[in-house]
């Protein structure tokens, strides 16, 4: 399909690129271009093995056709995320350029819908913290889900504008910005991108940008790493952006080499290398990244003094050590409205720095609650990675009774087993159910169900 662009698009782009111009134009009415990643954090059983690699991730794949994403149980067990192969650049950036202590803090800063969020937990493996932000609620809470089901422990999900990061003076090792930008970088995957594209709204993109910078800046650690990206073309975005704030800001543009069959187009800029994604060379959407040390420090924040929140008692037994895969004294539990959550240990004070400053709406791993003197395990913890394998009966289900399960119905009882069993498909969790003997009770989320119609 031909793409009919905006005219001051086409003119800036003549100027932009010159004599590929024309060539790259007529890439933007291509096919998008589809990818996956795998979670590198849960057994894939190899699915798509046979797909072709993104060369820049180990574990992105490209695919020759869009399945049906809501009808894989493996897509709501979190086994895979659909991401945009180009983006995935960050996964070689925070692991080829970016020198980190071995249990970082990190910061997404625009973190939903969670690719790059997941991305990051996945190159974590469970080492450091990994704050995930999005100001917008119900994009938060999509953020949260994808986190959820992705099964990192080690997370934080927040809920605020980048200018309350500003008092978390140097708290993170690595932030990653993914700017809201003016999106041309999607032309040719969304008709709304060039619907909504103006001169005037990708000048509002690159003040907002800015801003963004500058707001977060203090809460990365000196030395510490700052990786911007946008999916848009637009210079004044992107490199122009770039070279005014690291001059402003006595920062450092990293300079790094790159495979040159990959075919990313490198810029210079500020002294170092930029990457440019352009379509008619990569086999990706539209997307600009640099990486930024910071050369200058400020002072570490200071704690304010908060009173400890008394825990009520519960007559329930938790007996944690069944049902998570670490040590005890490697956690911190605590209660949050009746519900148990278990947090690594080590990054306990990060977490409460967290909780002065910012809107948390979600971290570590939710545990249960008590209900009529018996404890309910939550969802969060039948698909998080730090359930211990043996902690509750296991039913392994087909796809359809899968599919079932995903759609919120009951099911035929499959055990002897009485009481809450994990079900699970091709081995990998997906729930709880409550075995009562006639059948088993459905626990998955109501908000997370299969809406779409499926014949069985």
């Amino acid at each position: 399909m031909t793409r009919i662009l905006p005219p001051d698009f086409i003119r800036r782009l003549e100027l932009q690129m010159g004599p590929e111009s024309d060539i790259f134009m007529s890439a933007l009415s291509d096919d998008p271009v589809l990818s996956v990643r795998l979670n590198a954090l849960k057994p894939t059983n190899g699915i798509w093995s046979e797909a072709k690699r993104v060369p820049w991730c180990a574990d992105g794949r490209y695919l020759s056709e869009k399945p049906v994403f809501t009808l894989d149980p493996l897509f709501h067990a979190g086994c895979y995320y659909p991401q945009e192969a180009s983006s995935m650049i960050i996964d070689w950036l925070v692991r080829n350029v970016c020198q980190l202590p071995d249990q970082p803090v990190v910061l997404d800063l625009c973190g939903a819908p969670g690719g790059k969020s997941t991305l990051l937990a996945s190159f974590l493996d469970g080492r450091g913290m990994l704050v995930a932000n999005e100001v917008i609620k119900n994009r938060a809470l999509i953020l949260a889900e994808n986190l959820v089901k992705w099964g990192a422990f080690n997370t934080v999900v927040t809920r605020n504008d980048p200018a309350d990061f500003a008092s978390l003076n140097s708290m993170f090792d690595l932030m990653l910005v993914d700017a809201p930008c003016s999106g041309e970088g999607m032309f040719r995957k969304d008709q709304r991108a060039v619907d909504e594209w103006s001169l005037k709204n990708a000048e509002m993109c690159a003040s907002r940008q800015r801003r963004i910078l500058t707001d977060v800046w203090p809460a990365l650690k000196q030395d510490g790493f700052l990786i911007y990206s946008t999916c848009t073309f637009n210079p004044e975005e992107n490199e122009n952006n770039i070279t005014r704030f690291a001059e402003a800001h006595g920062a450092e543009v990293m300079s790094f080499e790159i495979p040159d069959d990959w075919g990313i187009h490198q810029l210079d800029v500020a002294g170092g290398r930029a990457l440019g994604f352009y379509p008619h060379k990569v086999q990706g959407e539209g997307f600009f990244v640099c990486v930024l040390r910071k050369t200058a420090g400020s002072e570490p924040m200071k704690l304010n003094k908060s009173k400890k929140k008394r825990v009520s008692g519960t007559s329930v037994k938790v007996d944690f050590p069944d049902v998570l895969n670490r040590a005890i004294n490697q956690w911190r539990f605590s209660a949050v409205k009746d519900i148990w959550v278990a947090f690594p240990l080590a990054h306990a004070n990060e977490l409460e720095r967290l909780k002065q400053k910012l809107m948390v709406i979600h971290y570590g791993v939710s545990l249960g609650q008590p209900v009529k003197k018996a404890w309910q395990p939550t969802h969060a913890l039948a698909v998080n990675t730090a359930l211990q394998p043996n902690a509750f009966p296991v039913v392994e289900l087909d796809k359809t009774m899968a599919l079932r399960y995903l759609k919120g119905e009951s099911l035929p009882s499959m055990t002897d087993e009485k009481g809450f069993c994990l079900v699970s498909y091709k081995t990998i969790p997906l729930g709880f159910v409550k075995n009562i003997g006639t059948r088993m009770n459905n626990h998955y989320p109501a908000e997370w169900r299969i809406r779409m119609r499926i014949e069985f």
